[in-house]
């Protein structure tokens, strides 16, 4: 059966949900961005560091709008997959991963935390490389701490000897 009227199916749930959490993250910014460490302060860049987090919340919404008006006018068939427990069970993992990461965000820092967190999704994924993994886990974290900080002035959770390490290595 082939209908034009709009359905609650897991994708519209889903999309519903970010929009709500991208528009109240809009509201409370200043609540979720806090000013930079003197380490990386605010002299690196004229730009706030609430600037790129709106503009991704602000797409973030657009973009759950556009794909909930097109849902509603796609023709669909009313035939709805339901997740495996396999499945399931995979969601709950990665949501338990993801609930670890941000419970270590403030104790461990951003660069342990995203490594911690970065191996168990690797592993849930089924890589077995340890090579793999471990580049993943290491270089990624760096270069997005790295670029965080130096080029758009967002102060990130870190432990004092880390920051201290790279102030001193890149000289700063």
């Amino acid at each position: 059966m082939i209908s034009k009227r709009f359905s609650l199916n897991t994708e519209s749930i889903t999309l519903i949900v970010l929009l709500v959490a991208a528009a109240l993250s809009l509201i409370f910014l200043n609540a979720l961005i806090a000013t930079p460490k003197a380490l990386f302060g605010q002299s690196l860049a004229s730009i706030s560091p609430k600037l790129f987090p709106a503009i991704v919340l602000v797409i973030l919404a657009l973009l759950c709008v556009a794909t909930l008006v097109f849902f509603k006018a796609e023709e669909s068939d009313e035939i709805v997959e339901k997740l495996t427990k396999t499945q399931l069970g995979r969601a709950c993992v990665f949501f338990g991963i993801m609930i670890l990461y941000g419970l270590t965000m403030a104790p461990f820092g951003f660069l342990i935390s995203t490594a911690i967190a970065t191996t168990l999704i690797s592993l849930q994924m089924g890589s077995r490389s340890v090579i793999q993994i471990a580049s993943v886990a290491i270089v990624g974290p760096v270069l997005l701490y790295l670029a965080a900080t130096r080029l758009l002035a967002v102060s990130l959770p870190e432990l004092n000897t880390i920051e201290l390490f790279y102030a001193h290595l890149f000289s700063l």
